[in-house]
């Protein structure tokens, strides 16, 4: 009895999460854990439970923020195993901060909620990249507009489908660098109160590389 008693506990410490980051490598430390877990699939789930819902109702604070896409093969809590009240996520079709409500969003997350760190999450076979690069028949209404704004980031790579991969990861960069451009993000990064990093997700392979 005395055996499994001690085999119990040392489960259920394994299973707990970590402390809350208090700063951005610690934030970005977390985040990178938390994707080796999923990865090898071993998750342990955190913040999962009704006392963790009861414990936000009151009040959010999530140590990151991810501007990620809509795109249902990227499920941002799960592939970084992170639980309610962890990320505020911030979600759009390919990604793009290129709009007034999108960086409204990300203005709150750093602004309002005090997030530690920011992640522009790029992934493999991204519809939104594929369709602004491709030749085939033209998009109208807001699909149309979608595509063009993202047209315009990616604009050396339209008509060469087989830079797709390479499109996706400068897209990416080009919304931190648009993210990082604004006066009062810049000050925190130089505060060292802020870490923005651009990242990528694999679908084939559930990795996220920096």
């Amino acid at each position: 009895m005395g055996l499994f008693l001690v085999v119990m506990t040392l489960t259920m410490c394994k299973n707990q999460p970590a402390a809350t980051p208090s700063t951005p490598e610690e934030a970005l430390a977390e985040l990178i854990a938390g994707n080796e877990r999923y990865v090898n699939e071993k998750s342990i789930h955190p913040h999962g439970n009704m006392d963790r819902v009861g414990e936000t109702a009151p009040h959010q604070a999530p140590f990151a923020a991810v501007v990620g896409c809509s795109d249902s093969r990227v499920p941002v809590e799960l592939l970084f195993d992170q639980g309610v009240g962890d990320i505020f996520v911030i979600r759009t079709a390919g990604n793009n901060v290129n709009s007034e409500m999108v960086m409204g969003s990300v203005d709150y997350a750093i602004e309002h909620l005090g997030v530690k760190l920011l992640v522009v999450l790029g992934h493999g076979s991204c519809g939104g990249v594929t369709g602004a690069i491709s030749d085939g028949e033209e998009e109208h209404g807001n699909i149309g507009h979608l595509l063009a704004t993202i047209r315009n980031d990616v604009s050396d790579y339209v008509g060469n489908i087989d830079s797709l991969d390479a499109a996706i990861r400068h897209h990416t960069q080009v919304q931190v660098e648009r993210v990082v451009a604004y006066p009062h993000v810049a000050e925190k990064i130089a505060n060292g109160e802020l870490l923005v990093k651009k990242a990528y997700y694999d679908v084939n392979t559930g990795k996220v590389t920096y």
